[in-house]
C-alpha cells in the first residue's frame, strides 16, 4: 500500500523509512525485485522485496554472490558463462539460479556503488523521466526511480531476456 497523495514529498519520504526494517541476514528469492544503494552511513544496500523493504548492512554484490552459491554457482562462473555464450562482457546480466528463475541485471558495473540490481520477472514496464533517470513499474505495484536512461534499461532488460532464452531448456523459464 503507497502514501496517500495528501501528504507532502517529505511526510512520504519518512513514512517510507519507518516502513523498512533492518536485516542481519536476506537470502535472494523469487521475490527479490531489487537491489539498490541504500546511501546511508550504516546501510549498504535497501532490498525490494515482495514482504516489504529491508536494508542491508551487505553490498549487492555479496548478496548476489550468496545467491549464486545457494544456486549451484559462483557469481564469477555464472557471469563467465554469459559472457562465453553471448558475450556479454560489461554489465552482465546474471541468471542467478536456474532451478528457481531468479535473474537480474545491474543498471552499472556491479563494482560502481550506484550499482542497482533489478530481477527481471517482476519489471511490468519502464518510463523516462530524464535524459539520464527512469522509473522501474514492477507487476506488485512497486515504483522505483533509477538514476540510468531508459535506453540502458531497455538494453539491459533485452540482454537478460537472451541469457534466459539460452536456458530456455529449464521448465521453470517456460
Amino acid at each position: 500500500m503507497g502514501v496517500p497523495e495528501q501528504y507532502t514529498e517529505g511526510d512520504k519520504k519518512r513514512m517510507t523509512i519507518l516502513c523498512e526494517e533492518m536485516v542481519l541476514e536476506y537470502e535472494i528469492s523469487r521475490t527479490t525485485e531489487a537491489l539498490l544503494p541504500a546511501k546511508e552511513l550504516v546501510n549498504e544496500t535497501r532490498i525490494y522485496d515482495r514482504s516489504g523493504v529491508y536494508l542491508s548492512k551487505r553490498t549487492q554484490i555479496d548478496l548476489i554472490r550468496d545467491a549464486c552459491l545457494e544456486g549451484g554457482s559462483t557469481y564469477e562462473g555464472r557471469r563467465k558463462a554469459m559472457v562465453y555464450h553471448l558475450k556479454y562482457e560489461h554489465q552482465t546480466p546474471i541468471v542467478i539460479s536456474t532451478s528457481n528463475g531468479i535473474c537480474a541485471f545491474p543498471t552499472e558495473s556491479p563494482d560502481n556503488l550506484e550499482c542497482s540490481w533489478i530481477f527481471y520477472h517482476h519489471v511490468r514496464n519502464m518510463t523516462s523521466l530524464t535524459k539520464n533517470s527512469s522509473m522501474v513499474h514492477f507487476h506488485s505495484g512497486l515504483k522505483l526511480e533509477v538514476p540510468v536512461s531508459l535506453s540502458r534499461l531497455q538494453k539491459q532488460m533485452e540482454r537478460m531476456g537472451r541469457c534466459i532464452s539460452h536456458y530456455s531448456n529449464n521448465p521453470v523459464y517456460c
